[in-house]
C-alpha cells in the first residue's frame, strides 16, 4: 500500500476517532445532565413525601387532639379511620375497628335511626344532631351526641362522623336535678316551718288560757261540790225537822230531774279529761314548733333524745294505727353538734318509712316502732328499727340514691333516703348503715361524731 493510501486511511481513522469522542463527550454530557435532572425528581419527590408525611402527621395530631370521638367511613359505614379518642371510648385498638361497621357499635334499637342520620348527611340535608347509646368493649353503653357530615376525596364520598361523649354532662345534670329538688324541698320545709310555726304561736294563745281556766274550774268545781254536800246535809237536817218540806221537796224534784249523783261523778272526770286533752295540745304545738323551726345550716349542741321524742309527737298520726313505739334512750348521750332542721328530717324520714313499711306488711296486726339511742366512746349511736316489710338485696344497694322508690308513681319521689344519707355522711360527717330481712323488717343504724 503506497503512503497515500495509508495517510488517507489514517485521515479517516482519525475523523472517526474523533467524532466518537465528540458523541462520547455529547452522551456523557447528555448523561450528565439527565442524571441531575433525575436527581432533582427524585429530591422533589423526596420532598413531597416528606411534606405528605408531615401533612398526614398535622392531620393526625388534630385529629387525636379533639376530645369529641370522630370516625370517618365510607358509604357502606364501614370505618376507614378514627381518632384516639374514639379508641378509648370504644375501649377497642386502632387496628381491631378498621373495616367494621360503624352500626356494630351503636345499640340495637337505635340502628334505623342512625343509619336515616347517615342518609340525610349523604342527601346534603340539614345537619342535625341526635342521641345515641354506643356500645363499649365492657358491654355497657356510652351516650353520645351525633352529628354526621360528608367529605369528598379522589372522586370519592365519605361521612365524618363527630361523636360527643355526655355522659358527664348526664351525670351533672341529674346532680343539678337532684340539688334542685332538695332546694325545692329545704324552701318547701322552710315555708312549712314559718307557717307552722306561725300556727304554732296562734295556737298556743288559746291554749294557755283554755287550759288555765280549766284547773279553774277544777277547783272550783271541787270547792262547789263541798258547798253542795253541805247544802244537803242541811236538806236532810230540815226534812228531819219537818221545817221548809215545799223546799226541800223541790230540791228534790231537780237532784232527779239533773241526776245529780250523776253530774257529781263525771263533771270532775271532763274537767280532768279535757285538761289533760289541753296539756296534749300544747305538748303537740310545742314539739311542732320546735321541729318545723328553719333554723340555720350551722352545727349547734343538739339533744338527740328530745329530738327523737318531739318528731314522734309530730308524726303521731302516721304511726298511732299502724304500730306501738317503743324508746330507750340512753340518758347518757348528752348534747350532740348537730344541724338541728337537719336531724329532724333524718329522724321524720325514717320513722315515717319505717311505718309505710309497717303498713304495705299488713295483716291487721299492730307493728313495733323501735329506738334506741346509745352512747358510745367518741360517738352516739341511733338505732330506728320497725317490724315491717323489709327489703330485697336489689332494693338495698339503691335505696340511697336519688329518686330511687319501689313506691307507686305519685306516692314518692325517692329522696328521702337520699337526703337522709346526705345529711348523715355530708353534713355531720356520721355513718348510716341498713339492717334488713325480707318479711321481718329492717334497722337503720346512725352514728354521728360527739365533736
Amino acid at each position: 500500500m503506497c503512503d497515500d493510501d495509508k495517510d488517507r486511511k489514517i485521515a479517516t481513522l482519525r475523523k472517526r476517532l474523533s467524532r466518537e469522542v465528540r458523541a462520547r463527550e455529547q452522551a456523557e454530557q447528555l448523561l450528565e445532565s439527565k442524571a441531575l435532572e433525575l436527581f432533582q425528581v427524585n429530591q422533589n419527590l423526596l420532598g413531597s413525601i416528606q411534606k405528605a408525611k408531615n401533612r398526614s402527621a398535622r392531620v393526625n395530631a388534630i385529629m387525636n387532639s379533639i376530645k369529641d370521638s370522630v370516625v370517618a367511613t365510607n358509604q357502606k359505614m364501614e370505618i376507614l379511620d378514627v381518632n384516639k379518642s374514639c379508641v378509648g371510648m370504644w375501649g377497642i385498638p386502632y387496628a381491631g375497628l378498621m373495616g367494621r361497621s360503624v352500626l356494630e357499635f351503636v345499640e340495637n334499637r337505635q340502628i334505623a335511626d342512625y343509619e336515616a342520620l347517615c342518609l340525610s348527611a349523604s342527601a346534603d340535608e340539614q345537619d342535625e344532631i341526635k342521641e345515641f347509646n354506643f356500645r363499649t368493649l365492657d358491654g355497657g353503653f356510652v351516650p353520645a351526641e351525633v352529628k354526621i357530615s360528608t367529605f369528598q376525596y379522589d372522586d370519592e364520598r365519605f361521612l365524618l362522623h363527630l361523636i360527643r361523649n355526655v355522659s358527664n354532662k348526664k351525670r351533672l345534670q341529674k346532680e343539678r336535678e337532684a340539688m334542685q329538688e332538695e332546694l325545692a324541698n329545704a324552701a318547701k320545709w322552710e315555708a312549712v316551718g314559718q307557717l307552722a310555726g306561725g300556727i304554732a304561736h296562734e295556737i298556743n294563745t288559746p291554749a294557755q288560757y283554755i287550759g288555765d281556766n280549766l284547773h279553774f274550774l277544777s277547783e272550783a268545781n271541787e270547792e262547789i261540790i263541798e258547798i253542795l254536800n253541805k247544802a244537803l246535809d242541811l236538806k236532810k237536817v230540815c226534812k228531819q225537822n219537818g221545817q221548809y218540806l215545799d223546799y226541800i221537796q223541790e230540791i228534790d224534784h231537780l237532784i232527779e230531774t239533773y241526776d245529780l249523783e250523776y253530774l257529781c261523778e263525771e263533771v270532775p272526770q271532763a274537767l280532768k279529761q279535757s285538761a289533760q286533752g289541753i296539756a296534749q295540745v300544747s305538748h303537740i304545738v310545742l314539739a311542732m314548733k320546735n321541729f318545723s323551726h328553719p333554723g340555720t345550716e350551722e352545727k349547734k349542741p343538739f339533744d338527740i333524745n328530745a329530738a327523737i321524742d318531739t318528731t314522734l309527737t309530730v308524726s303521731r298520726n302516721e304511726w298511732k294505727n299502724i304500730a306501738t313505739v317503743v324508746t330507750d334512750f340512753d340518758e347518757h348521750v348528752g348534747l350532740v353538734p348537730c344541724i338541728p332542721g337537719g336531724m329532724n328530717q333524718v329522724f321524720l324520714n325514717i320513722i315515717v318509712n319505717a311505718a309505710h313499711a309497717i303498713e304495705v306488711k299488713g295483716h291487721g296486726i299492730m307493728g313495733e316502732i323501735r329506738i334506741v339511742t346509745r352512747k358510745l366512746a367518741d360517738q352516739v349511736e341511733i338505732v330506728i328499727s320497725d317490724s315491717g316489710c323489709g327489703m330485697p338485696p336489689d332494693v338495698v344497694k339503691n335505696i340511697f340514691n336519688p329518686f330511687f322508690t319501689t313506691k307507686e308513681v305519685g306516692k314518692g319521689t325517692g329522696q328521702g333516703l337520699a337526703i337522709v344519707n346526705d345529711i348523715i355522711v355530708k353534713k355531720h360527717n356520721g355513718t348510716i348503715k341498713v339492717d334488713t330481712k325480707e318479711g321481718k323488717g329492717t334497722s337503720f343504724i346512725i352514728k354521728l361524731p360527739c365533736e
